[in-house]
């Protein structure tokens, strides 16, 4: 059985895999799609300071802004210098003043104790090697009553998509490692990890933000956009070129007078810090 790698070398290994996506992180479209109903599940207060952790390309940060207005503050960290470089572009052009990116790790936040109203983190916790850790920083950060709120997907998410990829993938024997969603699949965990860090009116709800894609090619630019396509980028051309023409001949059968079902199963998993 293959061994976890040192917290210290997965992070260094995040880093680097979303500094390689950062250029075409903001095309998937299902990641704002949640980035969004996070924030408007969690409901922030005008003038309101928001932390949002793993931030990436600011989405959450961004629409943060938006909701507390200009008399709050929204500060968004994330391991990655490229994906923040592009959140920072992101605000400048919105007039976003409001919104500050920094670099930080998420289990050791330098921030004081209760500075914050809320924390956000969507669809990254899983990333995280020690997730009760996390969870238990994010609540130090928060001011009695503040909240918490964290996203990820649920079991059919992108199914049978990703299915049907990774099988593509390994006939021509290039397996695909399992996305590290696993770990917070199952409502109970996340239940768990917020009352083992101290929060309460712990809240669970599961919703289904799927949408009809186009065609087949808004398919595989989600591939090669995410971490799907992390593997093609190791092959040659024509190992690409061949599964590619392979993959869309098959998502063939899966298109409708809609487009394609792109489910988009979600989990959005809420808590408060008690006094």
């Amino acid at each position: 059985m293959s061994q976890m790698p040192a917290p210290d070398e997965q992070k260094r290994r995040v880093t680097a895999t979303f500094d390689n996506l950062a250029p075409t992180y903001d095309r998937l479209h299902f990641l704002q799609t949640i980035a969004r109903r996070l924030v408007e599940t969690t409901g922030l207060h005008p003038s309101g300071r928001v932390l949002d952790i793993a931030t990436g390309t600011g989405v959450v940060a961004l629409y943060a802004a938006q909701m507390v207005g200009g008399g709050g503050r929204v500060v968004g960290v994330d391991l990655s210098p490229e994906m923040l470089a592009r959140a920072g572009e992101k605000a400048a052009a919105a007039g976003l003043n409001q919104v500050t990116f920094q670099q930080g790790d998420a289990e050791h936040l330098d921030f004081p104790d209760a500075s914050f109203d809320a924390v956000l983190c969507s669809s990254s916790l899983f990333f995280m090697p020690d997730m009760a850790a996390a969870l238990r920083e994010w609540r130090r950060v928060l001011v009695p009553d503040g909240k918490v709120g964290f996203s990820n997907f649920g079991t059919s998410f992108f199914q049978p998509l990703r299915q049907m990829f990774a099988a593509r993938m390994n006939q021509h024997g290039f397996p695909t490692p399992p996305l590290p969603n696993s770990r917070l699949e199952d409502p109970a965990v996340c239940q768990q990890l917020l009352t083992d860090a101290g929060f309460t009116d712990v809240q669970i709800r599961e919703e289904q933000l799927g949408y009809f894609a186009t065609g087949i090619d808004e398919r595989w630019s989600d591939i090669e956009s995410g971490l799907e396509g992390l593997m093609l980028q190791k092959l040659a051309p024509e190992q690409r070129e061949q599964i590619k023409a392979e993959h869309l001949a098959e998502l063939q059968s899966l298109v409708t007078p809609d487009g394609i079902w792109t489910d988009v199963a979600a989990l959005f998993s809420l808590g408060r810090a008690s006094g």
